[in-house]
């Protein structure tokens, strides 16, 4: 039989939840970061944007032309807002995966950020410059994930046990006591 203490000492695994919000923020770091290097240098080599272009060149066009119908002027607006939600969604995986296996959020987050350079890359008129924003935005990223996935994973470490008078005395306390003639 285990006491209540004891199963306090055991380490608990990070709540699904705490490593999704982990893997949005870091999401939102990543773009954040991608969208500002688009700034500085081609705001058409954002890889959000540039996602949305491949996209819209690879619907076959009667599934264009339902969306414009439906949707009107507003349909790339639907466009990019459908691309960052399935990005939160994949964001949100990697950060419950990266606080299990770091190194495997890590190749997620590089996974995404190849989709974005290969789109970034494949638009008309890209020049080397197109792949800063993505390259940004995923150094950004990874570096905002393993932060948030340690601060993740001490939140589901233990706390610290206070020292008890009934606890074992070290070598070094026991050498110093009155009767070993230290």
């Amino acid at each position: 039989m285990t006491s209540a203490s004891a199963l306090d000492d055991q380490p608990r695994a990070p709540s699904a939840l705490a490593g999704a919000v982990a893997g949005v923020l870091a999401a939102a770091v990543a773009i954040g970061a991608a969208q500002l290097a688009a700034g500085l240098t081609v705001p058409q080599s954002s890889p959000v944007i540039a996602v949305g272009q491949a996209a819209i060149d690879l619907t076959p066009p009667p599934v264009k032309n339902f969306a414009i119908s439906v949707f009107g002027a507003n349909d790339k607006t639907v466009l990019l807002g459908g691309i960052l939600v399935v990005l939160a969604l994949y964001a949100a995986v990697i950060g419950m995966v990266a606080v299990r296996r770091l190194v495997f959020g890590m190749w997620g987050l590089a996974l995404f950020a190849f989709i974005g350079l290969a789109a970034a890359l494949t638009r008309p008129n890209s020049t080397p410059a197109y792949i800063v924003p993505t390259l940004a935005g995923a150094a950004a990223g990874a570096f905002a994930l393993s932060r948030l996935t340690r601060a993740t994973i001490r939140l589901g470490a233990p706390p610290p046990s206070p020292r008890t008078s009934t606890a074992v005395p070290s070598r070094r306390r026991m050498r110093s006591t009155p009767f070993s003639g230290s």
